[in-house]
C-alpha cells in the first residue's frame, strides 16, 4: 500500500480485546487508512517485540527525517548569511565608486 501523509495524519492506537494500531494518513477518517493487528492469540510478549520493531523503524524514520530538516535549515541560513555579505560587499563598493 502506498500513500501520501499530510500534517492531518491521525494515529489511533485502538485497544479493544486484541490491540491495533490505525493510521490514518489524510487525517481521521479521511481517504486510505491501514490498520495492524496481531493473529489470534499472539502473546502479549510477541505483541510486544513486535511493537518494539516497529518503534524502532519509526524513530529511524523520523530521525531520517529530522536530519534533512536540519541540513535544510543550515542550508537556508547559509544563503541568507551569503546574501547580506553579498549585500553589504556591493554597500560598500558603491560607497568607494
Amino acid at each position: 500500500m502506498t500513500t501520501f501523509w499530510t500534517d492531518r495524519v491521525w494515529v489511533d492506537p485502538g485497544f479493544s480485546s486484541e490491540p491495533s494500531l490505525n493510521i490514518h494518513p489524510e487525517g481521521e477518517n479521511r481517504g486510505s487508512d491501514l490498520t495492524l493487528l496481531f493473529p489470534l492469540r499472539t502473546s502479549a510478549e510477541t505483541q510486544l517485540r513486535i511493537a518494539d520493531k516497529v518503534l524502532a523503524g519509526v524513530q529511524k524514520w523520523r530521525d531520517l527525517i529530522a536530519a534533512r530538516a536540519e541540513q535544510e535549515r543550515t542550508a537556508e541560513g547559509e544563503l541568507a548569511a551569503a546574501r547580506e555579505e553579498i549585500a553589504r560587499l556591493k554597500a560598500e563598493a558603491e560607497v568607494a565608486a
